[in-house]
């Protein structure tokens, strides 16, 4: 009875440690719990559209919050007689966990991505990047200017493609980031990042067919973006 109780009160510490990684969001939008909600058809937002648009109420958190309560209620249960001294420390550590949390779960990302290749390895700053649009030459014209940071944690060089948010009365509005070759063709635009790069990309875009286009401009903070090569892509949609 002893045993069973004491495997119990370690997975329901476990199970505490987990609760506060499962909510946790890295500023490129990534959250543990809210790929393994869509992995199991739930969603992560009350709301959310097909296009995993943001709207409403943030569900990961409450599946976090459940599985903090079940962890601490079961570690104290469980263990107030083998390890009453860890009991007693028990609110200090769901403390220390709830302020550290972020920063750990944040660091093991990044860890994750210095192992990885491709755009596997690469990561969005969000708080870094934005799109300024305006009214071009012509009525009908839109001028996009972006600046998009990208960080490459692997010690290899990464080439890639990338789609880009528009501003939009849609969440997501992604189209491709085209150049002009000298044949006049228009192919997709390859991006590179050097070993361990951070590097800002700017590059223009326009829209000849929004309507209304006369009063449209203004500017679209952390826009998201999908990067993306032959093997693999990554997306980012920034909450």
């Amino acid at each position: 009875m002893m045993d069973i109780k004491k495997n119990l009160g370690i997975l329901s510490l476990a199970l505490l440690i987990f609760a506060f990684m499962f909510g946790v969001m890295t500023p490129s939008g990534f959250c543990i719990g809210d790929s393994v909600l869509r992995s199991i058809g739930l969603k992560a937002w009350s709301n959310e559209s097909a296009e995993r648009a943001v709207i409403g109420f943030h569900n990961t958190f409450l599946f976090s919050l459940a599985f903090a309560i079940l962890g601490y209620t079961g570690a104290k249960h469980n263990l107030k007689n083998i390890y009453p001294k860890l009991v007693e420390k028990l609110p200090l550590i769901a403390v220390i966990l709830f302020l550290s949390s972020s920063l750990l779960f944040n660091w093991g990302y990044s860890v994750v991505l210095s192992f990885s290749k491709g755009v596997n390895a690469v990561d969005y700053l969000p708080e870094q990047s934005s799109c300024n649009y305006t009214i071009g030459p012509a009525n009908n014209e839109i001028l996009y200017s972006y600046q998009i940071t990208l960080r490459n944690y692997s010690k290899s060089m990464v080439k890639f493609n990338m789609q880009v948010q528009k501003p939009s009365n849609d969440w997501i509005n992604m189209s491709d980031v085209m150049t002009t070759d000298v044949q006049g063709q228009q192919p997709l635009r390859e991006f590179i990042l050097e070993p361990e790069e951070t590097k800002e990309f700017q590059f223009k875009m326009k829209n000849q067919d929004t309507e209304n286009s006369s009063s449209f401009f203004g500017s679209l903070h952390r826009p998201n973006i999908v990067i993306f090569d032959e093997k693999s892509s990554r997306e980012f949609i920034v909450y």
